[in-house]
């Protein structure tokens, strides 16, 4: 089992419409050491061979030929990850090599990137959650449990469970980035 690459936007494009999923495009170039350990390492685990092909249309383009398109999202590294739409509308960006583990982590937060906007709350409570159930110490949990948290918040409004929810992510997570980010909780 082998991800389905696609190496043309305009035919990723048509396969986003007619799957009514959203675009996964990874630059890369010819001499990029972390495409070739993903290629070598990500990219041969089952699971994320599962996830990207499940949730996403897997595009890549190289970095130094595709000008237009490199132009258009602002590219500079390799390798660098968009999830974009059939308009090239940005939902989610990220560079750099990730493990199997982490790019699992990376999958959920940029497919959540692209439900949330689209109201598809309860979907990225359950996306998050299978994450944080699967792996629950990846340096990744708390931007899950955050998403998790705005999802849930962003359906109801409901100000008590929101905060309910920080304050789980504080007690569980207190060194991160997310456990600080709220004035409120202090």
């Amino acid at each position: 089992m082998n991800i389905d690459w696609i190496t043309d936007f305009e035919i990723a494009k048509q396969v986003s419409i007619k799957e009514r999923k959203p675009i996964l495009l990874q630059f890369e170039r010819e001499k990029c050491s972390g495409c070739r350990k993903l290629d070598a390492l990500t990219y041969t685990d089952e699971n994320v061979i599962k996830e990207l092909s499940e949730w996403f249309v897997p595009l890549k383009l190289q970095i130094l030929e595709d000008h237009k398109i490199r132009s258009h999202f602002s590219a500079v590294w390799t390798p660098s990850f968009y999830v974009t739409d059939r308009n090239q509308k940005i939902y989610y960006k990220t560079e750099g090599y990730y493990n199997s583990e982490d790019f699992r982590m990376i999958l959920r937060l940029a497919l959540a990137g692209y439900l949330l906007p689209r109201g598809k709350y309860k979907e990225t409570i359950e996306l998050m959650k299978k994450g944080l159930e699967l792996f629950p110490e990846n340096l990744l949990a708390p931007k899950l449990m955050l998403t998790k948290g705005e999802a849930g918040y962003l359906m109801t409004w409901d100000n008590k469970t929101f905060r309910a929810s920080l304050k789980e992510l504080t007690d569980k997570y207190p060194d991160s980035l997310e456990a600080r980010m709220w004035p409120w909780m202090d």
